[in-house]
Formats: C-alpha cells, structure tokens, sequence
C-alpha cells in the first residue's frame, strides 16, 4: 500500500485508539510524529471528557425509542441482543408499544369516510341500507343511495366485498345467491356488472353456490381483481349418467378488470373458505380471510394476486388454556380485521367475554403472531364488525344493538341501532375519481 494512503486511513479510523501508532520507516519518522502527537492529544481529550459524568442511554429511553417501532422491526431486534428478545415480556415495554400502536397516525385513514351496511331482519325479511358515519364519536348517520342500477329487489342481502374502497372502488355482491357481483364508484356513479363465468354453466341437475372471498389491487398490472369460490352440489333426484358426467365439485376463479374475465386458479389443495361477510380486507398487494378447512381448522388465508400464490398461517396460541376447565379448540372463535394497517386477529373461547387481540408480524409465520391486546370481561358485547384508527372497534351487542369500543380506554359507546338479528359491515371508503372503465379496455 502507498504510504499516504496509510496515513489517510489511520488518521480517518484510528481516532478512538489510545495507544500511539508507528510506522515502520525510517524515512516517515517526522511524518508519524505528526500523527503521533495529533492522536496523544486525542487520548489527552479522552481522558478529559472521561472525567464529566458518564454518557449512558438509560433504559426508559431505550424502551422508549424502541416502542416506536413496528412490531417487524421488534421482532427483528431480538436477533441483535439476547436482552430484547424478552422486550415483548416487559409489562412496561408492553405498554408503551400498545400506545404507540393505537395513537400512531395512519395515512391509511387520512381523508377517509365510513360506510356501514345494515341488513337487518323484519319479519323473516332482509333490507340492506347504506350509511356514512361521521363525526367525533361516529354518531352522525346519513343514508346513502345504492347503485340506481342495482334493482329494488336486489337490495336483499347485498354486501361490500372487503372492508374497504380500492382507489375509490367498491365490489357488491348479493349474499347467498347467484346473482352477479358489482363494481362501484360512488364519487362518479359508475358502476360496471361483472359477467359470468363459464364455470357457471352447468347442467341443471348440479346446483351451484357462489361464495365471494377477496376483491384487490393488482398495482404492478394495474388491475382490479376479484376472488371466489365456486361450489356444485348434485340433486340425487335427477338423472344419474348426467350427473356423473359432471366432474367438478369446487373451483377457485379470479376475475380480472383489464380483461374483463375470469381465469380458473389451479389448486394443489383444498384452501379453506371464508362464511359470513367480514373477516375479510385487502393489504399491500394481498386478499386475506379468515378460513375454515376440514375438521374446522382455521387459517388465515393470503393470496398474492400479483404472484397468484396462497399462503396459509396458522392461528396463535393467544388463549390461555388453563384458566378454562376442559379447554376446547373447537369452542375458540376467530375475527380477523385490519386494524391500524396490521393484521389483526380477535379471539375468545366460547360465550366468555374476554378478547385477545394479536397482531401478524409476516404472513405466513406463526410463531410471528404478538399478542398485543387483552381487554374484559365486556357482558354485553358478541362479536366484532370492523375498525376505524386510534384503536376505535364496533361490535355487535347481545342484543343487537352496535356500539364502539375505545381500546385505549376500554369504554364502550351505544350507538343506538339495532339489527335485529341480522348483519352489519363497517367499510374504509376513500373518495376517488378514478373511472372503471379506463382500466377495463
């Protein structure tokens, strides 16, 4: 190496040495006394400085600067020091990430509005109606319009796939039934039917049920696309050579807005589906659901829909089994929601109150699952509807009724409407003016 560039480099990393460095030649003695001078002074300012009060990162600090964190970035630190991996032990530390996490301001909900569909029962009838919710407390409703496309009577058990707008985008569809699934804009009015699929064409001895599980964005093609589940059942009454001629019993389709079609996802294994008409979002590329397989095992479901893969993560071990006499997994229910842009997952076993909340650090990985939140027992209070930011959940009372639920507080607020036993969906809506059909060409 040429002498000068040893200089450089020893002047440029060596100033925390105390020790006096030499260089072997003769010919550099003046030169290195320079240096050498330069770096005992150093170790005289070192010396000086050691004397003030020690410099020292408390430990507050530390857990402070850490909790601001995301929970991937937590979960990621614990493979650089053996002490953070018990940060999520630390009923202090703990704390400060379940603030950080409810109060931290989502640009997700910048700008957004609330939309929720109420479907309840009157005598042995469903209606569907659309509201906005606003105000400080969501208390102010004002009713929306549906499509004027959509006829009267198909207002029936119609619901929004997801829960939320996709660049202002909103997919409907008739719950339990055949009829056809919508596209919406409701800053625009345009509104585009989805046509059927060929898989829909069958004989009319085998009876079809449709069930829709994911409508997402596809950004690297700059799609819309919606995912389903197609299931035949055949009527033993009808002929059986026709029957047998059939050989279908599910199929998974995806729809694509840019073709205006739907394609036949090929499948390995069975991929658990989704019952009800929540516990399902999109996310960063992502339709997700909460799915039940054979002998009721549940999973989360991912599907990727830029690679068209499936990803299943098993649920965590949220619940403490032994405060419960004869523990059941059978008797543990599941709700899955976004909260604050995570995945997040509810859970309480049986017709006990007390809910666990954890949060999924990367899909596809269970032991990746945090248990954030423990909250109740709450009497009254049945199950989730949706979320908004700043930790705000509503749920579903006992009685009907709906009401929010404030997880930094832990009150809870009646809003004074009633289902009467039928369903409720709480959608993100982001006001666009995208149009559908600039894609769909």
């Amino acid at each position: 190496m040429e002498e000068i560039t040893i200089k450089d480099l020893i002047i440029k990393n060596c100033q925390h040495i105390s020790y006096r460095i030499y260089l072997g030649n003769e010919k550099t003695k003046d030169d290195w006394q320079l240096i050498n001078i330069w770096l005992h002074n150093q170790e005289r300012d070192n010396k000086f400085v050691a004397q003030r009060p020690v410099n020292h990162i408390t430990d507050d600090l530390v857990f402070s600067i850490l909790s601001k964190l995301p929970l991937k970035s937590l979960k990621r630190f614990g493979c650089v020091r053996r002490s953070w991996t018990l940060l999520f032990e630390n009923s202090h530390v703990m704390n400060l990430i379940r603030n950080n996490f409810i109060h931290n301001h989502q640009s997700y909900y910048d700008d957004t509005h609330l939309f929720l569909n109420l479907t309840p029962l009157y005598q042995n009838h469903y209606k569907s109606s659309l509201f906005s919710i606003s105000g400080e407390r969501f208390q102010n409703m004002e009713k929306l319009c549906w499509p004027s496309q959509i006829q009267e009577d198909y207002h029936e058990l119609l619901c929004i796939l997801g829960s939320s707008s996709i660049n202002g985008i909103l997919c409907l569809y008739i719950q339990n039934g055949q009829q056809p699934a919508y596209l919406w804009n409701p800053a625009t009015s345009e509104f585009k039917v989805i046509p059927p699929s060929p898989f829909e064409n069958a004989p009319h001895c085998i009876h079809i049920d449709i069930s829709y599980h994911g409508f997402g964005y596809d950004y690297v093609r700059d799609d819309y696309k919606v995912i389903r589940q197609v299931l035949y059942f055949v009527d033993t009454d009808d002929d059986v050579e026709e029957r047998d001629a059939f050989p279908l019993t599910c199929v998974w389709e995806m729809y694509s807005l840019r073709s205006n079609s739907w394609t036949n996802l090929k499948l390995d294994s069975c991929i658990p589906s989704s019952y009800g008409v929540n516990n399902k979002f999109y996310l960063e590329g992502m339709c997700h659901w909460w799915g039940y397989g054979d002998g009721f095992i549940q999973y989360l479901v991912s599907f990727d829909l830029i690679n068209k893969v499936w990803i299943m993560t098993p649920p965590p071990s949220d619940i403490p089994m032994e405060v419960y006499d004869h523990f059941d997994m059978h008797f543990v229910r599941r709700h899955l929601f976004l909260l604050n842009e995570s995945i997040a997952l509810m859970s309480n076993y049986a017709e006990t109150t007390t809910f666990y909340i954890s949060i999924l650090v990367e899909v596809g990985k269970k032991e990746t699952w945090t248990k954030l939140f423990i909250f109740g027992p709450i009497q009254y209070i049945a199950f989730p509807i949706g979320t908004r930011n700043m930790g705000n959940i509503l749920f579903q009372t006992h009685d009907d009724d709906l009401a929010w639920f404030d997880l930094s507080t832990h009150t809870i607020q009646k809003l004074g409407v009633n289902v009467h036993g039928g369903y409720s969906q709480l959608a993100v809506y982001k006001k666009s003016l995208i149009t559908i059909e600039r894609i769909n060409c």
